[in-house]
């Protein structure tokens, strides 16, 4: 159904679709929080038309825009942070991949042809060399790395003293290279005189400082006063990145200079000294994943050189499917680099279709400080005081009051722009009842109410997700909401929502994800468009049934009920109802699991498949019903 579409409608059974991981267009850079493009697409289809004007005042990495330029729509985007808006600059409106290609080879020969000298052992081309870092006892002074310390379960001590050593950049006095791998993976670790002149080399190289910007403080991040852009690189891979960056602005295509300086911030990150050596990996190491500034006690300084070449024919490929993606469209994206109030106000009112709502995380995610890694190669003004968010930062604090009025302001933007019949479409990564009940009730405040709500279990779960127990459950919500004067908002007894915890619960045994039975309640919540009010009334309503700690909700031993399904129980009887007739693809039984449990939290296919382990089979696509006999498949 297309934008002209009663507020009446069925909402979009989005369980009816997964997740696909990202293609190659939108992995061209490292930022964070890109949304399913095949689940953008869905919606795009279902509430817009070819030339309905599009709008993400938040834009990000461009997908959703991207997705919609592809249905032919007029798109435009807004973003306060410098590198989102180049990366969605160029995601939808990309240059020739073939003109972009000779113009990465040339850079890059260029860098060779200056730099490479800078990275031999033994006339070998070095891969990466390994730094300890080097720190000093705040008792007796001596400085130690981090293998001369003496180690006491997770925490480092003096020899001398037996005080506590901290090894992060904070107490950080220096660096020691302690081995050297080149090209072929050999390690060298003897101090011969090749190795010495390494030493040198990473520490002594002179850069040019006008990036070299200091960070906004804020230990949350692991920034700390004082700390610089610089400081997050060796002296050596700062120079030759700096002398990159230079030599890109003085390209004269505008269309290739974006694509350039955005291909270059795409290998900052593994240029950086922000890559712990992890399992003594003999790869380079693995990307940035932590949002933060961790400088790990032993990482790894890369050779930007390798790293630019295999990064370079990643950039390509992406770009040349963007090329391939927009090959019969004729519209242009315009992106700016501007906060969301000065960008929506470019619109006359009840004219715009579409809006794209993924409001900034409150106190979750910093982004624009993270993304200070690569802003400050592309620009020098940065505006953190226009920035929607919660944060305890030293400088440019923002509390929940000032996100409150932020939140209300563009809502109600939102809906003047608007056509009487235009669709906000809004996307979520948040439990924070606090963040929602403020975002519902600014909607409901300018008459805006939701018409269908969904919970998106993600493709792929993040590193950072990962980290911690209970994150399989990390996903995104979807809801659309439609302009409607004259609709109600509904009130429900605390008790239902009292019931609903304690069956969510119970199905998992007596505890449940602390993250699970927030975000199930608050999808119950908006498909009954209930008030905003028990937004923050989710706790009380938890608290009769359950205890809780950091991580999980308990049930109460006198609230245990022994007629509720078990998950497990539902997940069987769905299994072999699904599969009966035959094997299926993942995909098939995944809906059918998600149909049958969306009142209790529909589990990751992670859990799902450790729960039907013994009755159900999995492949790398089909799924099958085990006999009786387990050693054997049945097979159709």
């Amino acid at each position: 159904m297309r934008s002209d579409c009663n507020i009446e409608e069925k909402e979009l059974n989005s369980i009816d679709l997964i997740a696909m991981t990202h293609p190659a267009e939108y992995i061209i850079h490292k930022y964070w929080a890109r949304k399913p493009h095949n689940i953008l697409a869905s919606y795009i289809k279902k509430y817009f038309s070819p030339n309905d004007i599009i709008v993400d005042p938040f834009v990000g990495s461009g997908v959703f825009l991207a997705e919609a330029k592809k249905q032919n729509c007029e798109t435009y985007g807004f973003d306060i942070n410098p590198i989102a808006a180049l990366l969605s600059d160029v995601t939808t409106n990309p240059p020739d991949a073939n003109d972009l290609s000779l113009q990465i080879s040339s850079l890059i020969n260029y860098a060779k042809n200056k730099y490479s000298d800078l990275y031999l052992i033994h006339n070998k081309k070095i891969r990466y060399l390994t730094h300890y870092i080097i720190t000093k006892c705040p008792s007796c002074g001596k400085e130690y790395c981090v293998n001369d310390a003496l180690k006491k379960g997770n925490f480092y001590y003096c020899v001398n003293c037996n005080s506590k050593l901290s090894f992060n950049f904070e107490n950080m006095i220096g660096t020691k290279i302690f081995k050297i791998t080149d090209i072929d993976n050999k390690e060298y670790v003897n101090e011969d005189a090749d190795f010495r002149k390494q030493k040198l080399l990473s520490n002594n190289c002179s850069y040019d400082k006008c990036y070299n910007k200091e960070l906004v403080v804020n230990r949350r991040i692991l920034a700390f006063p004082g700390m610089c852009h610089a400081d997050l690189f060796t002296n050596r891979a700062y120079m030759i990145l700096t002398d990159l960056f230079k030599q890109v602005e003085n390209v004269e295509n505008v269309s290739i200079k974006k694509s350039l300086q955005l291909f270059l911030t795409s290998c900052v990150a593994q240029c950086s000294r922000l890559i712990p050596n992890r399992n003594n990996l003999r790869t380079g190491g693995p990307a940035w994943t932590m949002p933060g500034f961790w400088i790990a006690p032993i990482h790894l300084e890369t050779n930007p050189l390798i790293h630019m070449e295999a990064r370079a024919k990643k950039f390509i490929k992406g770009i040349s499917a963007l090329n391939e993606n927009y090959k019969n469209i004729d519209k242009h994206s315009e992106i700016f680099n501007i906060p969301m109030q000065e960008g929506m106000n470019k619109f006359k009112d009840e004219t715009v279709s579409g809006i794209f709502f993924d409001p900034p995380y409150g106190d979750n995610v910093p982004y624009m400080e993270f993304s200070a890694v690569w802003n400050n190669f592309i620009t020098n003004k940065i505006d953190y005081s226009k920035e929607i968010i919660v944060s305890d930062r030293k400088v440019f604090k923002s509390d929940w009051n000032k996100y409150q009025c932020d939140i209300d302001n563009a809502i109600q933007l939102f809906a003047k722009k608007l056509k009487s019949s235009g669709k906000v479409i809004m996307t979520f990564n948040n439990i924070n009842p606090t963040a929602w009940q403020i975002i519902i009730n600014a909607f409901n405040n300018n008459s805006l109410y939701c018409i269908s709500a969904n919970y998106q279990i993600p493709a792929v779960i993040s590193t950072k997700s990962q980290m911690a127990s209970n994150t399989s459950y990390i996903g995104d919500f979807y809801c659309v909401f439609a302009k409607d004067r004259n609709k109600k908002l509904n009130d429900i007894n605390l008790f239902e929502l009292t019931n609903l915890a304690k069956k969510i619960i119970l199905c998992r045994g007596t505890k449940a994800p602390k993250n699970l039975v927030y975000r199930t309640l608050i999808l119950f919540l908006l498909r009954k468009n209930i008030n905003s009010k028990f937004f923050a009334l989710l706790d009380d309503a938890i608290k009769p049934i359950a205890t809780k700690d950091k991580e999980y909700f308990y049930v109460r031993p006198e609230c245990k009920d022994n007629t509720i399904k078990p998950l497990k129980q539902i997940l069987i009887d769905t299994a072999q109802k699904t599969l009966m007739s035959g094997k299926q693809t993942i995909e098939v039984l995944f809906k059918e699991i998600s149909r049958n449990t969306t009142e209790i939290g529909t589990p990751p296919i992670q859990e799902i498949k450790f729960l039907l382990n013994g009755y159900v089979f999995f492949d790398n696509k089909y799924c099958y019903l085990q006999t009786t006999n387990e050693n054997q498949l049945k097979l159709f």
